[in-house]
């Protein structure tokens, strides 16, 4: 989403020069996708100007102390969707305007809470306040072409990725996610028995599914697998999460399926794929991971979704002419 946006923004404002320092494993995607227009970073020792996080103001000092200063765009919006401020909501709210004002962080508005993240990741910065949502959008849907046309040619792979033969007849979901976005087992069998699950090649949630009799393909460290296994799909499936950020910008054919997250926030204005939104009260909620939280805030260990019978149906729908007639809801 980071990426994407501040690929529109240098299309918009081709006189500012934006490099930016990614994860190592992103880095050949991210050049062969928006090397031209923005410079990707080698070497991670460089100066940056701006990090982001999502730490709190006390995890952030000694970083103030060390000269360093951050871009700040989930902390509004982790207060808005825990739903009910606390004590230290208050405390950090004035922190980081004192903050802010500082010049130690640099926020969105709230105005923007909702808005689709990318741009809440690129709006907080100074120097691209002048740009309005509108235009932002105008200008993210008119590189969405440039983009899917790049991501749909030779991108680069990995070596050992393997293509299954049947994949083209078949949908390919990608279930993972840290939080409880996560695909449970039960409903993969009963709703998808005949899908491909992809996985990456070190998770070891792919023997669960394997035990349970369900088909899986590993992809490996280049990013760039998790697109061409969708572009070789009938269809595909994800949730909320890496694999979906994705394929936004490189396939037509994928439903993403909203759990935590709103929609407006998660998805991007110019995806041409579909959605399937929560269909449960207590969304939003906040990310909490499954390895340190065994229950989500609502207190479910499995995110209820998955339960409701109209969020099942509006999956199955959206991906209806390629499910075997014996699927059942």
């Amino acid at each position: 989403m980071r990426l994407v946006s501040f690929y529109s923004i240098a299309g918009l404002l081709p006189h500012l020069e934006i490099s930016i320092l990614i994860p190592e494993f992103l880095r050949s995607l991210a050049k062969h996708s928006f090397g031209d227009r923005l410079t990707i970073l080698e070497n991670n020792k460089k100066k940056i100007r701006l990090q982001y996080s999502s730490a709190g103001m006390r995890h952030l000092i000694k970083g103030f102390a060390e000269g360093h200063r951050y871009i700040l765009p989930y902390q509004r919006a982790v207060i808005k969707d825990k739903k009910k401020n606390e004590v230290k909501d208050s405390i950090n709210i004035i922190l980081f305007n004192v903050a802010q004002s500082l010049g130690l962080v640099q926020i969105p508005e709230w105005k923007w809470i909702t808005s689709y993240q990318g741009y809440l990741d690129i709006i907080g910065l100074n120097v691209l306040k002048q740009v309005s949502y509108d235009v932002f959008v105008k200008q993210l849907c008119a590189d969405f072409h440039l983009l899917y046309a790049k991501l749909n040619g030779n991108i680069p792979r990995s070596a050992e990725l393997k293509i299954p033969g049947d994949l083209n007849q078949n949908i390919l979901v990608f279930p993972t996610g840290t939080s409880r976005q996560f695909i449970p087992v039960w409903w993969a069998k009963k709703n998808l028995p005949n899908a491909y699950f992809a996985f990456f090649y070190k998770d070891k949630d792919a023997a669960v599914f394997e035990k349970s009799g369900l088909k899986t393909i590993k992809f490996y460290h280049e990013p760039g697998d998790i697109i061409v296994l969708a572009n070789n799909a009938s269809s595909t499936i994800s949730t909320d999460s890496f694999p979906s950020h994705l394929l936004q910008s490189a396939t037509k054919n994928c439903t993403i399926t909203i759990t935590e997250v709103l929609k407006s926030r998660i998805v991007s204005p110019a995806f041409k794929g579909k959605i399937a939104d929560s269909a449960v009260d207590c969304h939003p909620c906040l990310h909490l991971d499954r390895k340190n939280h065994p229950v989500c805030a609502a207190g479910y260990s499995e995110c209820i979704n998955w339960k409701s019978k109209l969020y099942t149906e509006n999956i199955l729908k959206s991906v209806s002419r390629n499910i075997s007639s014996s699927v059942s809801i």
